[in-house]
C-alpha cells in the first residue's frame, strides 16, 4: 500500500474517531437558543444505577394500617374532631397502628399482605431495574419498595423528577380484578360483558410488552372465544374501557375501529416505553389471576404514595468519580501497547479507542442501567480485547524469530491463534448471553455489557490486523515499527 493510500484511511478513521468521541463525551449549547436547549453527551444520557445517582422507595400501608407518623398528626392535636375516633380504632404493632377489626385476624392479615408483596415483587421484577427491593417493614404490616432512580448524569445534574417512579408504583400497586366496562368512570358504569359469570381476564390469552423500531406497545392477545363476547358488547355500547378494580387504564379503550384492526386476534396498542412496561405488566400478573388481595395507601386515611429519595451509595459526585475512573483505565489500556510495542501502539490506542466509543453508543441506545458491576464489566471487556491482542502479538513475535518477514510472521500469527481467539470469544459470547437471558436485574445488564464487548472484541481483532497492514505499509522497516527485535547470531 502506498504512503498516501495509507495517509488517506488513517485520516478518515481518526476523523471518525475523533468525531464521534466529540459527540459522547462533549455537550454543547443549541445555536439560536441563547444556552436554553443543550446538546447533550452520548455518556451524560446514559442511565445510571443507584450508586451513582440515588434511589428512592415508597411505603405502602394496606388499607386499615396508618404510619406512626400519620397517627400523631390527629391524635397530638387536640383540636382534631376525629383524634377519638383515631384512638379507639387503630392500635400499635411496631412502627404502625392497624384498625382494630384488622387484629381480629391477625395472622391472616399479616399473611396477606406477605402475598401480596411476593405478587408486587414479581412485578417489579419484570421492569428491569438493575437493582431493587421489596420487603416486609413494621412487622409486616406494611411494604417497603426501593427502586433506582434510572436517572441519567443530564437528569441527576438538575434534580430530575420521581414522576415515572411514582407512576410505576401508583399501577403496580393496584388492586383488583380486570372489568370491562361502558364507561371511564367507574361509579355508574357496567360490565359490558353479558353475564357476571364471564370474566374479562377470561377473554385475553395473554397480554405482554411489544418493542420494534424504539417505539413500544402493549400487545393484547385474545381468546376466540373472549374475543366472540366482547364484540358484540362493544357494538352495542358504542365502546368500552379497560379496569383494573376502580382504576380505569388510560388509552386502553375497546371501539369497534380498534377491534376492526385486529390480526390474529392480536391488538396492539401504542404506550411510551415506562407506560408500556408498567400497563403489561400490571394486565398480565391480573388475567393470571395474581391480584393484590389487600388496597394500598390510596384508601389510608391522612396518607398518600410518596416517594422519598436517597443518596448515591458513593456520595454526591459518584457519577463525576465513575466518569474519571474509567478515562484513567482507558488511558492505561492506550499507553501499555505503546511501551511494550512502540509504533504499533498507535493501532492499539485507535482500537481501544473504537471499543470505548462503541460500547457508549451501545449502552446508551439500548438504555442499559449502568452500576458498579456494570462499569467493571466494561472494562473486563476491555482486558478480553487487549488479551487477545497481546496474544496475536506474541505468537508474531515468536514467528519472526524463526526468520520469516514480517509479512509472513503476520500471516503465520494470526493463523496460529485463529481458533483460540475464535473459542475463547465464542464462549465469552455464551456465558454472556446466559446471564442476559437467564438472569434478572443487575446480573442481566451485565451480561448485555459483556455481550456487546465480546462482539466488540472479535470485530476489532480483525480491525486490529488491517489498520497494523495499513499503518506499517510505507514504513520500511516493519520490525522496528512493532518494538519486535531478533537476535543477531555472529558467524564463527
Amino acid at each position: 500500500m502506498s504512503k498516501v493510500k495509507s495517509a488517506v484511511i488513517t485520516t478518515l478513521f481518526v476523523i471518525a474517531i475523533v468525531v464521534l468521541a466529540l459527540f459522547s463525551t462533549v455537550s454543547w449549547p443549541v445555536a439560536g437558543t441563547d444556552g436554553a436547549d443543550t446538546l447533550n453527551s452520548f455518556v451524560s444520557n446514559i442511565h445510571l444505577g443507584s450508586d451513582f445517582t440515588g434511589s428512592a422507595y415508597v411505603m405502602l400501608y394496606p388499607e386499615g394500617v396508618i404510619s406512626a407518623a400519620d397517627y400523631d398528626i390527629v391524635v397530638k392535636d387536640d383540636a382534631n374532631a376525629d383524634k377519638d375516633k383515631y384512638e379507639k380504632k387503630y392500635s400499635p404493632r411496631g412502627g404502625v397502628y392497624v384498625a382494630n377489626e384488622k387484629l381480629e385476624d391477625e395472622e391472616g392479615f399479616k399473611a396477606s399482605i406477605k402475598k401480596d408483596a411476593d405478587i408486587l415483587n414479581g412485578r417489579f421484577g419484570r421492569k428491569e431495574y438493575s437493582s431493587y427491593s421489596v420487603a416486609l417493614e413494621d412487622g409486616g404490616f406494611a411494604i417497603k419498595v426501593t427502586v433506582p432512580t434510572n436517572y441519567t448524569y443530564v437528569d441527576y445534574k438538575n434534580n430530575g423528577s420521581l414522576t415515572e417512579i411514582s407512576n410505576t408504583v401508583s399501577y403496580l400497586m393496584l388492586d383488583g380484578e380486570l372489568t370491562i366496562r361502558n364507561s371511564s368512570t367507574y361509579e355508574g358504569s357496567k360490565s359490558v360483558l353479558p353475564s357476571v359469570n364471564d370474566k374479562a381476564a377470561d377473554c385475553f390469552k395473554d397480554i405482554n410488552l411489544y418493542s420494534m423500531a424504539g417505539n413500544y406497545f402493549v400487545r393484547m392477545i385474545f381468546t376466540k372465544e373472549g374475543l366472540e363476547k366482547i364484540k358484540p358488547a362493544v357494538t352495542e355500547e358504542a365502546s368500552a374501557y379497560l379496569f383494573v378494580g376502580e382504576t380505569y387504564m388510560t388509552g386502553f379503550d375497546l371501539t369497534n375501529d380498534a377491534l376492526g384492526n385486529i390480526t390474529d386476534n392480536t391488538l396492539t396498542l401504542n404506550a411510551g416505553k415506562s407506560a408500556a412496561q408498567d400497563y403489561s405488566i400490571l394486565l398480565n400478573t391480573v388475567i393470571n389471576g395474581k391480584t393484590l388481595a389487600n388496597s394500598y395507601n390510596s384508601a389510608a386515611e391522612n396518607s398518600a404514595t410518596s416517594i422519598v429519595a436517597v443518596t448515591p451509595a458513593f456520595g454526591e459526585h459518584a457519577p463525576i468519580y465513575l466518569f474519571v475512573t474509567l478515562l484513567l483505565v482507558l488511558a492505561v489500556a492506550v499507553a501499555l501497547p505503546f511501551i511494550k510495542y512502540k509504533k504499533l501502539g498507535y493501532v492499539c490506542a485507535m482500537v481501544t479507542l473504537i471499543y470505548a466509543l462503541a460500547l457508549v453508543c451501545a449502552v446508551m441506545l439500548i438504555e442499559i442501567q449502568i452500576t458498579v458491576a456494570g462499569a467493571l464489566t466494561a472494562v473486563l471487556g476491555l482486558g478480553l480485547l487487549l488479551f487477545t491482542n497481546f496474544y496475536v502479538f506474541e505468537a508474531i513475535r515468536k514467528e519472526s524469530l524463526l526468520g520469516r518477514t514480517m509479512q509472513a510472521s503476520i500471516k503465520a500469527g494470526y493463523k496460529r491463534t485463529l481458533w483460540t481467539v475464535l473459542d475463547l470469544h465464542l464462549v465469552m459470547l455464551a456465558i454472556s448471553l446466559l446471564l442476559a437471558l437467564v438472569c434478572v436485574g443487575e446480573a442481566a445488564a451485565c451480561g448485555f455489557i459483556f455481550f456487546i464487548a465480546t462482539i466488540a472484541s472479535y470485530v476489532l481483532y480483525w480491525f486490529t490486523r488491517f489498520m497494523w497492514y495499513v499503518l506499517s505499509s510505507p514504513v520500511k522497516d516493519k520490525f522496528k515499527f512493532c518494538g519486535i527485535k531478533r537476535e543477531a547470531y555472529d558467524e564463527d
